[in-house]
């Protein structure tokens, strides 16, 4: 098993699965599973209300139903959190106000919007007191966060970044707590995950640089599906917080010493994800879901807090959360974020999808189809019910360049079989064949064996199957 995936998914179901869409697929698949319907949108505003975020929307909204139950999805996020809570927790003002009411423990603070001058804050903030952090009011994924500012002249360097150069005149300004930064994902009144989030670092061996450093750990993250498009990039920001420090990329780390080459723990920038969900105290959990509640129709998300001993601060909450944080830790236990989710939409099916993690569909074709406006909509074809019965047979013969393979797949079709058909260099033919009946995926064989009216088969050999099989049948390139 490879070490950067959970039990339930494998390499080939996510190759090319990328961003905020691996939150939309692994969330669907979940669902899919479990035996219920899963239909994709090109503009789902036609059939829902759902609120979406970002710039990019496409093949990120779906519904599953049952029967006379349907609900819509946009990525991580279904339909029973509330529109409004959307809008609360997207201005992170207005949540801080609804946290404060709800005696939620969070860093004191204030916005100030666009109309409100540098130097105005900078008198201002002197009743908050230093060090402080600032951030945009309608940011995400840590751009225009700068923390631990120290003096004046700092904010007001920091201020002429954010506000002028990044374009975020809208800001909070608020107290920098010591903590370690977690992101706890809750579902109504219970956290199903937890994850520490380190800044960017490197560890020393004693013979490589700090570049060197940062190479092999980005070729390491480029083999786990969530973080392959959150390197460490080497850019003026980060040398800079080097020399900080006294460092350069060419330094020489001594073995086992540890580098941060960013002040920031966001995963986006290289930061590293842990999970905690185990060591996470009672009294923490209880923090976050009070957090969730405090703001109205807000029933499942991500609650961004400070872990500092015994004192838990919320900073954030994200009411489109990025669960794969949670799904592809560089360290700890994978957590099922979306089973949780579906089983709070459709407890009736909990457990369903136990014996399906073999099976899966080709999510990049449907982006493909969306992404080319060849569909408006687009309904998966549903999963195998109950466990599948595999075979691989591998034919020898004449069988390359006569017909061979779409002659399979024709017959596999026929007969209701999932699986592929491949040419191998060696001139021979591979044949996946997988069914929920064990005896159509054996008899396969003798179709095999028959072959093409212009095929001569000489030998089939015949092997279990214990690899995941895409739904569908389908002619794969030849190996080269």
């Amino acid at each position: 098993m490879d070490k950067h995936f959970p039990s339930w998914l494998t390499k080939p179901m996510l190759t090319g699965v990328k961003g905020f869409n691996l939150d939309a697929y692994v969330m669907a698949l979940e669902g899919w599973r479990r035996g219920l319907t899963l239909k994709w949108y090109y503009n789902a505003s036609d059939v829902t209300d759902l609120k979406m975020i970002g710039f990019n929307p496409l093949a990120k909204t779906f519904s599953l139903s049952q029967k006379e139950t349907i609900h819509y999805f946009y990525r991580s996020r279904g339909d029973k959190v509330t529109n409004e809570a959307v809008d609360m927790v997207t201005d992170k003002g207005m949540a801080k106000t609804y946290l404060q009411q709800a005696n939620v423990p969070t860093p004191d603070g204030k916005r100030y919007r666009q109309d409100v001058s540098d130097a105005d804050i900078i008198k201002d903030v002197a009743t908050i007191g230093f060090p402080l952090v600032i951030k945009p009011t309608f940011g995400s994924l840590g751009k225009g966060v700068i923390v631990d500012i120290q003096t004046s002249d700092m904010l007001e360097t920091s201020l002429q970044r954010v506000r002028h150069e990044m374009g975020y005149p809208d800001i909070i300004v608020e107290q920098y707590l010591e903590g370690e930064d977690a992101r706890i994902y809750v579902l109504d009144d219970r956290v199903l995950a937890a994850t520490k989030r380190i800044p960017a670092h490197v560890i020393g061996d004693g013979k490589s640089s700090i570049k060197e450093l940062i190479e092999a750990k980005n070729n390491d993250r480029k083999d786990n599906p969530y973080l392959a498009s959150k390197l460490i990039d080497i850019d003026a920001d980060l040398t800079y917080y080097l020399e900080g420090q006294g460092y350069v990329l060419d330094d020489v780390v001594p073995e086992g010493e540890t580098i941060y080459v960013r002040g920031q723990s966001n995963v986006a920038s290289g930061g590293d994800p842990i999970d905690i969900t185990d060591q996470i105290s009672s009294k923490e959990k209880e923090v976050a879901i009070r957090a969730a509640k405090a703001i109205p129709g807000f029933v499942h998300g991500g609650v961004d807090v400070l872990l500092n001993g015994d004192k838990t601060s919320v900073i954030e909450i994200n009411g489109t959360s990025d669960i794969c944080l949670h799904m592809f830790p560089t360290y700890g236990e994978p957590r099922n974020v979306p089973e949780g989710i579906i089983d709070y939409y459709f407890p009736e099916t909990k457990g369903r999808s136990k014996d399906r993690t073999q099976v899966y569909f080709n999510y990049r074709t449907i982006r493909q189809l969306f992404l080319n406006c060849d569909v408006k909509d687009l309904t998966v074809p549903d999963a195998p019910e109950g466990p599948l019965h595999a075979k691989r047979f591998l034919v020898s013969g004449k069988v390359q360049k006569v017909g061979y393979r779409n002659w399979i797949r024709k017959q596999a079709q026929h007969q209701g079989l999932h699986g592929y058909t491949r040419n191998l260099k060696n001139g021979k033919v591979v044949v996946v064949a997988a069914s929920t009946d064990k005896h159509k995926a054996e008899s396969f064989y003798d179709t095999c064996i028959q072959g093409s009216p212009r095929s001569k088969v000489e030998h089939v050999e015949v092997y279990d199957w214990d690899r995941q099989v895409r739904v569908g049948f389908e002619v794969r390139r030849s190996a080269r």
